[in-house]
C-alpha cells in the first residue's frame, strides 16, 4: 500500500507514497474530495480532480481517512499549499497537526529515519 521514495535533494524529510482519500476543506463553506499521492511528517501531495481556485499560501485542512490500521480513524491538519501542479493537485506543507495525527503520520514513516 506504499513505497518509501527517495528523498532528493528538495526534501529533508522521508516521504511514503500512499493512496487514502483526504476531504480538502477551504473556509468553512467548501470541502472537495481528493486523494493523498505521499506523505512526509510535514507535508504532502494531493491529487485531486475537480477544478478549484487555490493559489500557492492558501491555507487549507486536510482530513486523511481510511487509516488502514484504523479505519475510523482520521488524521486532521491544517496546511498551507506550497506548489501547484495544474492538473494533478498540490504540495502542501503543514502548519498545524494534533498529536494523535502526528503519531498516525509517523507510522508510515520509514522507522530507520
Amino acid at each position: 500500500m506504499f513505497n518509501p521514495m527517495r528523498n532528493n535533494e528538495q526534501r529533508s524529510q522521508p516521504r511514503v507514497t500512499l493512496e487514502l482519500p483526504v476531504t480538502v476543506s477551504i473556509g468553512s463553506q467548501l470541502s472537495v474530495k481528493g486523494q493523498l499521492k505521499d506523505l512526509a511528517v510535514n507535508s504532502a501531495f494531493i491529487k485531486i480532480k475537480n477544478s478549484i481556485y487555490l493559489n500557492v499560501n492558501d491555507e487549507i485542512g486536510l482530513a486523511i481517512s481510511d487509516l488502514p490500521d484504523d479505519p475510523d480513524a482520521q488524521i486532521q491538519v491544517t496546511a498551507r499549499i506550497s506548489r501547484i501542479v495544474p492538473g494533478e493537485g498540490f504540495a502542501v506543507y503543514f502548519t498545524g497537526v494534533d498529536e494523535e495525527s502526528l503519531k498516525y503520520i509517523k507510522k508510515f514513516l520509514p522507522k530507520d529515519q
